[in-house]
């Protein structure tokens, strides 16, 4: 152990500088592990200047006995040790800016490795034990740090094999993470411990997203909202969403299919359950007061329909039942679910206002291959003539381009 003031080496137990008497510090902590380095060299350099000292000591009674020789000899001792006191003067304050700038580096590195930035972490280690390369503090400071660096950047793979699909491989990279930071407490692991259970809620939001597809009922697809739901994150909150959707989907088309038959009890019913796992579902609202209309409307046109019937020109009622809608345009997205959003427009080309437009499409792939077939309905649910009508729909689980078609459309004319 060395003095912190003076750089005396003092023996194992003593508590104070045999030369100066300055109670020792414990030389265990990173600040007086510098220290000590610095007193090593501060006693080398007072050694070097002694024995140069002794040197001209020895040569002095070479000199001549006069009185002049005799003072000569005293005067280079004196500056000598003049000389010596400078250097060492100048070595420890030099040492001292040393000792600065190697803690400054050493609190630096600590709290960028505290904040997760750990590859700024080591290269500030780093420049600090070129300046003091055997102060333990540092150099376990750089093994932990690297430790961690070491954590994130496995955890960075496992989140691009989950991006990429990859889920098996991400969940035993993610295992193997959280394998080694059982045995890990310092604080420095905080980031990597954040950046794995975010990975994890990935991970599970993913499992989910990949059976949501496969999923054909309203009882499936509840049971795996619900362990969405106790998921946190972007990530969760986003299949969350796509199930409620998913959930609204299947209400919508099954109620279209109850009022197709005419059974509008039946289809409020089925909106209404819909309803309950979407109450912000504004379509599915909007499609509930739609019912409602169409059954109203439909129970006054069954009234009116034979006292209408004789009254229309044969002509007109064709145009009007056969080519009343005129599509206007129809687009298909694939968003980054995998699905497929489609949308257009149509016009009122009848002379009569209609209502309760539904549109026909047909899906297929870039290469002509038949997909599938949806329905869409046309809002406003009342059109007047010439009025222009949109329309709105998704097909789950494509995960490619398609296109497109309108085969057929039905309405209800007023």
């Amino acid at each position: 152990m060395y003095c912190h003031v003076c750089g005396t080496k003092s023996n194992p137990g003593d508590s104070t500088c045999r030369k100066c008497r300055t109670k020792l510090k414990d030389s265990s902590s990173t600040d007086e592990q510098i220290w000590a380095e610095t007193a090593v060299g501060l006693e080398s350099g007072s050694g070097k200047a002694l024995d140069q000292l002794s040197r001209q000591q020895q040569s002095a009674p070479k000199q001549s006995n006069t009185a002049q020789g005799r003072a000569f000899s005293w005067i280079i001792p004196l500056l000598l040790a003049a000389v010596m006191g400078a250097l060492l003067t100048y070595y420890y304050k030099q040492e001292i800016g040393i000792n600065a700038e190697v803690k400054s580096l050493h609190q630096q590195a600590e709290q960028a490795a505290l904040d997760g930035k750990y590859q700024e972490a080591l290269q500030l280690l780093d420049s600090a034990l070129v300046k003091r390369p055997n102060v333990d503090g540092l150099v376990k400071d750089r093994q932990i740090t690297a430790k961690a660096f070491n954590l994130m950047n496995q955890l960075n793979e496992a989140a691009t094999s989950l991006k990429t699909g990859k889920l098996a491989a991400g969940d035993k990279t993610l295992q193997a993470v959280a394998k080694v930071l059982k045995e890990r407490e310092e604080p420095v692991f905080a980031k990597v411990r954040t950046t794995l259970n975010n990975n994890k809620v990935t991970l599970a939001v993913l499992k989910v997203k990949k059976e949501i597809d496969s999923l054909t009922t309203v009882q499936a697809l509840a049971e795996k909202l619900d362990t969405v739901s106790k998921l946190k994150g972007k990530e969760a909150e986003a299949v969350q969403k796509q199930i409620i959707d998913k959930l609204a989907g299947f209400s919508y088309k099954q109620a279209e299919q109850q009022v197709k038959k005419k059974d509008f009890t039946a289809a409020l019913q089925t909106v209404d359950q819909g309803l309950s796992y979407a109450p912000e579902d504004d379509k599915l609202t909007a499609y509930r007061e739609r019912v409602l209309s169409e059954k109203k409307a439909f129970e006054k046109a069954e009234a009116e329909r034979i006292q209408l019937a004789e009254q229309q020109a044969a002509e007109e009622d064709l145009k009007n039942r056969t080519a009343a809608v005129n599509i206007v345009d129809v687009e298909a997205t694939l968003d980054m679910y995998g699905d497929l959003y489609i949308s257009g427009s149509i016009v009122n080309n009848a002379t009569r206002p209609i209502s309760s437009v539904t549109v026909m499409l047909d899906i297929y792939s870039s290469d002509g291959a038949y997909l599938g077939q949806t329905y869409a309905d046309v809002y406003s649910s009342w059109l007047d003539v010439g009025d222009q009508g949109f329309f709105e729909t998704y097909y789950y689980g494509v995960y490619e381009e398609a296109e497109v078609s309108v085969v057929n459309a039905t309405w209800y004319l007023e």
